[in-house]
């Protein structure tokens, strides 16, 4: 069980007490604004671009959430990654054998970056000296998931039939540490070999009550992953998963908690819009309603790189568009609150990452616009 402390839900970055390195005049003052605007509110989302791959957008959250710690008394973090391998880490850390290499395996590649390292190891001493609780939220499991790999295939085989259980093994093992040929490809029967298995292991694991609780909701996570990839139209949807991710983790806080979540803006928003499926922030306001504040990241031009990939370009965003008005003049960057995007009215803008025209006062507590994004550096 977690502590009895307050809670932040995030999935990115801390700044002065974490060693991150300081922002220039103007990002910091936006992080003091947006900060100052949210910090009443006991649930806090922050988005970025689905790309997840803009530098100043990682510093600005990172400034907001140090903020909103130090001064408005959160102390959680909760990133939009696999609820695997942070299980494993509070589960290390409870025993004081956490690492911050394994920290890092948790967080995974998207935030795995150079201006990031010493913030990454500031999240660690904080959880280590119990200052800070740290959470996933996703069933996917990333490509840096050493934790689950090493534990769910056993997890599966155990759970499943005695005849079942090596066939089960094998076949996670293969597809978390993604071994397929010509012998064993990745096709119809074997990701319906996948769906079966987990769907067998979560059942039984409610059945047998062997189980701890983390393992039992790892199961369940892996199951639900498993069923997207055969039947996305039957199966629960990847926000509706996080969503019940994050509740079960609140469930275990105290009342008081404070609570972040660090997330994609296309997640984040407050309700489905022109989004194909529900979002995470949708979710989430119904049940915390005017607790929550959610805010949305954006950028007029510049580049991106995601998780060390190929740096590209942002295209720069039409003379009508949010992104636009919102940094005329060349304004290094913008916060728009609730009122100044209600008043913009509908507009065209890339926070869901395609072209999408709405008012996003709907959507959106507030926005942050980035006249010029850079990409991040990656450490390899």
């Amino acid at each position: 069980m977690f502590h009895s402390r307050r809670l932040l839900v995030l999935c990115g970055s801390l700044l002065v007490a974490t060693g991150l390195p300081a922002l220039a005049e103007e990002p910091a003052s936006v992080a003091d604004l947006v900060a100052g605007a949210v910090c009443d509110k006991q649930l806090v989302v922050l988005g970025e671009l689905p790309s997840h791959g803009e530098a100043q957008t990682f510093q600005i959250k990172a400034a907001i959430a140090d903020r909103l710690i130090e001064r408005c008394g959160f102390d959680a973090l909760f990133f939009e990654a696999g609820v695997y391998d942070f299980l494993g880490f509070q589960e290390k850390n409870s025993q004081k054998q956490a690492t911050p290499e394994q920290l890092d395996q948790a967080i995974g590649g998207f935030w795995k970056t150079r201006e990031l390292a010493e913030w990454r190891r500031g999240l660690y001493d904080r959880a280590a000296a119990g200052r800070l609780v740290l959470g996933g939220l996703d069933d996917q499991p990333s490509a840096s998931a050493a934790y689950a790999r090493a534990i769910l295939p056993d997890l599966v085989a155990a759970a499943n039939p005695e005849l079942q259980a090596d066939e089960c093994r094998e076949a996670v093992v293969r597809n978390l540490n993604w071994r397929y040929d010509e012998q064993y490809p990745i096709n119809e029967e074997e990701q319906r070999r996948l769906e079966r298995c987990t769907r067998q292991a979560a059942g039984a694991g409610h059945e047998g009550g062997e189980l701890s609780i983390e393992q039992q909701k790892m199961l369940e996570n892996i199951a639900s992953y498993y069923a997207r990839q055969v039947d996305p139209s039957s199966a629960t949807d990847r926000d509706e998963v996080m969503a019940r991710n994050f509740h079960w983790q609140a469930q275990r806080m105290s009342a008081e908690s404070k609570l972040m979540v660090w997330t994609s803006t296309v997640h984040a928003a407050r309700q489905q819009g022109e989004l194909r499926h529900r979002p995470l922030g949708a979710w989430l306001a119904d049940t915390w309603a005017d607790r929550l504040a959610v805010v949305g990241f954006t950028a007029f031009a510049g580049e991106s790189s995601m998780a060390g990939g190929p740096i590209r370009p942002i295209s720069e965003a039409p003379p009508d568009s949010l992104e636009a008005k919102a940094t005329a003049a060349d304004k290094p960057w913008s916060y728009l609150d609730r009122a100044a995007l209600g008043e913009l009215g509908r507009r065209t803008s890339r926070l869901f990452g395609r072209w999408t025209e709405a008012d996003w006062s709907a959507a959106f507590d507030g926005v942050v616009v980035i006249r010029q994004e850079t990409a991040p550096t990656f450490d390899r």
